[in-house]
C-alpha cells in the first residue's frame, strides 16, 4: 500500500463522520508493530492462526455470503487475534455488504496498517534486509495485497523465507521474510509437555 493511500485512510478514519470502533485519532504504524510483537510474546502464542477452526468459521460464513454472520464471528475472532490483517480485510468487506461504513473503513485501515508495519521492518530484497513477520500468514497477506503470485518458496538458513513471485506490472522478483519468530514459536509449542490422560 502506498503512503498516499495510507494517509487517505488515516484522514478518513480520523474524521468525526467515520470514526467508529477506534478512538478519535488512529494510532501510528509504530503502534501496530508493537501490537504484533507483543502478540507474538504471549504465552502459548500460535503463529499458524490461519489453521484455527474459529477463524475458518468466519471465512466459511463470508464465502457463503452470510455477511452478517461473518461480521459477528469476525468480531470474536479479532478479539482473540487482533493482528490477523486478512481477517480485518474480510470484516471490512462484510461491513460494507451490511452497510456499516464506519467498520468498513476502520478495519480496512487496520489491515493495511498491520501490513505497513511489516513493510517498514526491512525492504525484503535480501535475507539480511528481510521483512520481519510473526506468522507465515503475514507473508502471504502482504503479497496478496500487492496482487503477487507466489511461484516458489524456499527456507534459507536463519529461518528466512525466500519467495519467488510474479507481481503485476513488475514481473518476476524475489522477496525475503524473516520467519524466525513463527519458527521459534512453533518449536516452543512442540516442546511443551503433553497433558497426562
Amino acid at each position: 500500500m502506498n503512503n498516499s493511500l495510507l494517509a487517505l485512510l488515516i484522514a478518513v478514519t480520523s474524521t468525526s463522520t467515520f470514526a467508529a470502533e477506534p478512538a478519535a485519532s488512529p494510532p501510528d504504524i509504530a503502534f501496530f508493530t508493537q501490537l504484533r510483537m507483543d502478540y507474538s510474546q504471549r504465552k502459548g502464542f500460535k503463529p499458524n492462526w490461519n489453521m484455527d477452526d474459529e477463524r475458518k468459521a468466519v471465512f466459511d460464513a463470508y464465502h457463503a455470503k452470510d455477511y452478517k454472520k461473518a461480521f459477528e464471528l469476525s468480531e470474536r475472532w479479532l478479539a482473540k487475534c487482533p493482528v490477523d490483517s486478512t481477517a480485518h480485510l474480510l470484516r471490512s468487506s462484510a461491513a460494507r455488504e451490511i452497510g456499516d461504513l464506519k467498520s468498513h473503513i476502520y478495519h480496512q485501515y487496520f489491515a493495511y496498517a498491520l501490513m505497513q508495519s511489516i513493510l517498514q521492518s526491512g525492504d525484503g530484497l535480501s535475507p539480511k534486509t528481510a521483512f520481519k513477520v510473526i506468522s507465515i500468514s503475514e507473508e502471504y497477506a502482504v503479497l496478496r495485497a500487492f496482487g503477487a503470485n507466489v511461484t516458489r518458496q524456499a527456507l534459507l538458513t536463519g529461518a528466512v523465507d525466500e519467495l519467488s513471485c510474479e507481481f503485476p506490472g513488475i514481473g518476476k522478483t524475489t522477496r525475503y521474510f524473516d520467519a524466525s519468530i513463527p519458527f521459534n514459536a512453533a518449536a516452543a509449542l512442540l516442546e511443551q509437555p503433553k497433558p497426562q490422560p
